[in-house]
């Protein structure tokens, strides 16, 4: 008997990551994230864990690749259910699930409440985050991490089993991918993706499969430019910018960005008000900046690198990424645009250019009253509110009022699911108000609160695009043909067999078809494979 691999989801899905392992002979029993479904039509058996094919009393461990809730949902349903083990993950993983754990316990429809996250062992192994390093969590079986690129925490993980000191196997799991590359980075200020070890088998994601993002859309500077325009738009209406974000990552993004647009031109913004309204985010947000200051040595070359503050940060802000004086310096700055406390003493002769120089903190935190929920107001503003898609959170409280009004723009920041009020709202976006008086729908909040008739929406509707936290195609297939060592120009795969999941089926194809082409344009061997529901246990031998 040798190690398997069954993949119990998302085959054909994007939501409900959940991969499991196991040896008969060993004993080595154990999941690789269990993540709740989201959206779709089988979300609520999923969900419910009652059409799990393992027993969660029998598992060792998991291995918890990043923080959303469709890789780490039903974390809890398995210590209701009998599991004993430990969560591996980084330290940051371990926090920011907690956060989002918590949160989504207050949902409705949660299988879980927030009693029951007591139970969970998050255990980081060492104690902190260390990137490739070999952690046992058994006799001749380990684990390794490597940053992804997708959110704070996220990581790529690979399984090794054998005797260290003979022959080992090894499978490496994406992960949610992130992005950008080193030196090409297209989140505001996460750092790049590690490419991982090539090993015998991988496992990568699908979401953009299908999808390759024009340079538009990859440039930070054009992503920028689109929320100036935005902003710009505000000052001349003296209307409000509202922009709904996902409080994990995006909320972080566009902070930083709008920070970085303003200090680009302090002068243009004189007078406009800036407001967070997110209590998720702003725990978020402190989580954020204490990763932000972690370093750690690199391997034997005697380097000390940040673990998650990308070099863009110092490239965009003229600052030496070597220079420890300047690191706690981006470090502050990126501080001041996560925080909501009142403005410190600048300093007097700060490094870097002139955007470093000129940047300062802007956003306060709404009032709990609600009173500043109002359609007429005194002067520009931007208002940044959770939650992404606008069905829940802040977002209810605030878009009944603001969309009434042609002064204020509703500008969401990505994808919103068919059936969501944001999806709602991009529909209107196109339709001009003379054209929307002819609508005799209404919107229609689940959570408690007002309907509005979509006759009365009055605001103009955009999508501020580039803050995507998923790798497009041609960055999935990076992942797994590519440069190793990075510069050498020597092409290889990231493994001989790659498993393609999480995504649906139109995206795995492309994906698949995409893989190939590059691998055959390279010279390279490499097989590809679609699981689905029926395919069972798959064994997983020395390959390499």
């Amino acid at each position: 008997m040798t190690m398997q691999i069954r993949f119990v989801g998302p085959l054909g899905k994007v939501t409900g990551s959940c991969a499991w392992m196991r040896d008969e002979v060993r004993r080595w029993n154990f999941l690789v994230d269990c993540g709740m479904q989201q959206g779709e039509p089988t979300a609520e058996q999923w969900n419910a864990g009652n059409e799990w094919p393992f027993d969660p009393k029998e598992l060792g461990f998991v291995i918890l690749t990043h923080a959303h809730v469709d890789h780490c949902g039903l974390i809890p349903e398995l210590y209701k259910r009998g599991f004993k083990g430990r969560v591996y993950c980084t330290q940051e993983t371990k926090e920011l699930a907690k956060l989002l754990l918590c949160d989504a316990a207050n949902l409705p429809g949660t299988p879980f409440e927030p009693d029951d996250l007591d139970r969970i062992q998050f255990h980081t192994p060492n104690g902190e985050t260390k990137f490739g390093h070999y952690h046992p969590v058994a006799d001749d079986l380990f684990i390794r991490f490597f940053r992804s690129g997708h959110i704070l925490g996220a990581v790529s993980a690979t399984v090794v089993w054998g005797d260290p000191k003979s022959e080992q196997t090894s499978i490496v799991f994406s992960g949610d991918i992130g992005p950008g590359t080193e030196d090409r980075e297209a989140p505001p200020f996460t750092r790049h993706l590690m490419h991982p070890n090539p090993a015998d088998f991988a496992v990568v994601e699908s979401t953009y499969g299908d999808r390759v993002r024009s340079p538009n859309d990859m440039d930070p500077a054009k992503r920028r430019d689109r929320l100036a325009a935005a902003m710009d738009r505000a000052m001349e209406q003296g209307g409000t910018l509202a922009i709904p974000a996902f409080s994990t990552g995006r909320t972080q993004d566009v902070l930083f960005d709008i920070h970085f647009v303003v200090a680009s031109d302090p002068a243009r913004y004189t007078g406009m008000s800036f407001i967070l309204d997110s209590p998720l985010a702003k725990s978020i947000n402190d989580l954020t900046v204490e990763a932000l200051g972690k370093v750690e040595p690199q391997g034997n070359n005697g380097k000390v690198r940040p673990l998650w503050l990308g070099k863009q940060v110092f490239r965009d802000l003229g600052l030496d990424k070597d220079d420890p004086d300047h690191f706690d310096h981006a470090h502050q700055l990126c501080n001041q645009a996560l925080s909501t406390a009142p403005e410190a003493h600048a300093p007097t002769d700060p490094p870097g250019n002139a955007i470093s120089a000129q940047w300062r903190p802007l956003f306060k935190s709404a009032k709990k009253d609600g009173s500043e929920i109002v359609t007429v107001q005194a002067g520009p503003r931007v208002v940044v509110m959770s939650s992404g898609m606008c069905d829940g959170g802040p977002a209810v409280r605030w878009l009944p009022a603001l969309l009434t009004s042609a002064d204020n723009e509703i500008a969401l920041t990505g994808y919103c699911a068919p059936g969501s009020i944001g999806n709602s709202l991009q529909e209107l976006a196109p339709i001009p108000n003379s054209e929307r008086r002819k609508l005799r729908d209404k919107l229609c909040w689940k959570q408690p609160g007002p309907s509005l008739p979509r006759r009365e929406i009055k605001a103009s509707i955009s999508t501020l695009s580039g803050y995507s936290a998923h790798a497009d195609q041609a960055e999935l297939v990076d992942w797994v043909v590519h440069d190793f060592p990075r510069g050498s120009g020597k092409r290889q795969t990231m493994a001989t067999k790659v498993f393609i999941q999480h995504g649906d089926d139109r995206a795995r194809k492309a994906l698949s078809k995409a893989i190939l082409s590059k691998a055959d344009e390279h010279g390279l061997s490499i097989e590809t494979d679609r699981p689905e529901d029926s395919s069972g246990w798959i064994p997983l031998g020395p390959q390499r």
